[in-house]
């Protein structure tokens, strides 16, 4: 009994010893088969790497743009000041942060003197007028006497050369003849009475009428130096220093600054940016507070540079003016980005041929086609004009023995 318990626990040994080689042998089994595929695969790998070459590439972009600090202004700003001349400041009749169409009245001037002077322009206006009055009535009187005079002067007449033909019928002396004539002799002294005095009333209504004439146009002017309005010269935005109107005569800031509503936006540009800016070109915006952008376009360039703040500071900087298209805050912080719209490629992706001619070698999902293109030579660059694409890929020191269709291996950084 004892003997068959052992020989069963030698053959359960025995048989556990067959299982464990059996494992052995299959795990011996697969490591085998992975180092197989694995040099096949690394085989794959370099008869493929044999065959296709392996090129880093230039992905085509426009340049960056050329970025401007710079900040919103009214495009007009009108700044009235006080003046004495035009007296005290009477009423201002705007409030700060008032919007304001052209031709609003802002504020008022009183002026004192010119009313003292109005008043006594008056009066001797007044004192004018009342001798040309008289000086008229005087000629209405003469010319009256006058006419009266003339009327008598005829009536003696008839009466003398009655008497005349009677005295030649009667050869005696006609006593009425000698009366008619005594009369003709007096009509004829207040004729001449009435032409002198025709002629000096009239000299005199000249002289004061010109007098008149010159009293009413000082009274015109006294009259508007009274009260002077200052006005806006265009729609736009109040901004008061003070509503006190006494406040504002001692004050050296203006009595009304009004801010136009069309916009602007001023920035200087260096001397070495100077030559890629060009007026009516347009231009992107960006706010610094938020991230809103919009469009502009340069208006204005100066020719003359701005004085240097800073010390040490060697390049010249030029002023230069941009309108936005749409409003924007006053005092607001901007950059302007100004695209030159360019493409550059290194110099290492271009193949020069013997005729003078450029090719590239562009990326097609793992396959080159070799291009032509226009090219404007730089200082360590060149720059696209005609045959590439923004987003395209070029190949970087390019075989020049490529043809169409060629496999390539494209790395990216």
């Amino acid at each position: 009994m004892k003997q068959k318990q052992k020989e069963n626990e030698n053959r359960s040994f025995m048989k556990r010893i067959g299982e464990k080689k059996g494992l052995v042998t299959v795990g011996l089994i697969a490591v085998l088969l992975v180092v197989f595929f694995v040099v096949r695969y690394f085989q794959g790998i370099s008869a493929e790497s044999e065959t296709e070459a392996s090129y880093a590439v230039h992905i085509v972009r426009e340049e960056d743009p050329v970025l401007f600090d710079g900040k919103v202004q009214a495009a007009e700003v009108q700044e009235a000041f006080y003046d004495p001349s035009k007296g005290v400041i009477a009423e201002v009749l705007v409030e700060d942060g008032q919007s304001v169409e052209e031709g609003t009245d802002l504020f008022t001037y009183t002026n004192e003197e010119n009313q003292q002077l109005l008043d006594e322009q008056n009066r001797q206006y007044s004192r004018l007028e009342e001798r040309r009055s008289e000086a008229e009535t005087d000629l209405a009187n003469a010319k009256a006497a006058l006419n009266t005079a003339n009327a008598n002067i005829k009536k003696a007449n008839q009466a003398i050369q009655s008497s005349t033909e009677s005295s030649e019928t009667s050869l005696s002396i006609d006593p009425a003849a000698e009366s008619a004539q005594t009369e003709l002799m007096d009509y004829e002294a207040e004729k001449a009475e009435a032409e002198a005095t025709i002629d000096s009333s009239e000299m005199t209504i000249e002289e004061l009428t010109v007098q008149v004439e010159d009293i009413v146009y000082e009274i015109e002017r006294l009259r508007e130096g009274i009260t002077t309005t200052i006005q806006s010269e265009f729609a736009g935005i109040v901004e008061l220093s003070s509503s006190d109107p006494t406040s504002l005569q001692t004050s050296e800031q203006p009595v009304v600054r009004l801010m136009s509503n069309n916009l602007k936006i001023e920035s200087t540009v260096s001397e070495y940016d100077y030559s890629k800016l060009s007026e009516d070109s347009p231009v992107d915006i960006y706010l610094m507070n938020s991230d809103r952008e919009l469009s502009g376009t340069i208006s204005n360039i100066s020719s003359l540079p701005v004085q240097a703040n800073a010390e040490g500071e060697t390049s010249s900087r030029y002023p230069f003016t941009v309108i936005p298209e749409e409003s924007v805050q006053y005092g607001f912080s901007v950059q302007i980005g100004y695209s030159e719209g360019v493409i550059y490629l290194p110099q290492n992706t271009v193949i020069e041929a013997e005729d003078g001619t450029n090719s590239v070698f562009v990326n097609e999902d793992g396959t080159v086609e070799k291009r032509e293109v226009v090219l404007k030579e730089e200082s360590h660059f060149y720059e696209v004009e005609s045959g590439l694409e923004v987003d395209e890929e070029v190949l970087l020191d390019p075989d020049p023995a490529l043809v169409n269709g060629d496999e390539v291996t494209v790395m990216y950084d």
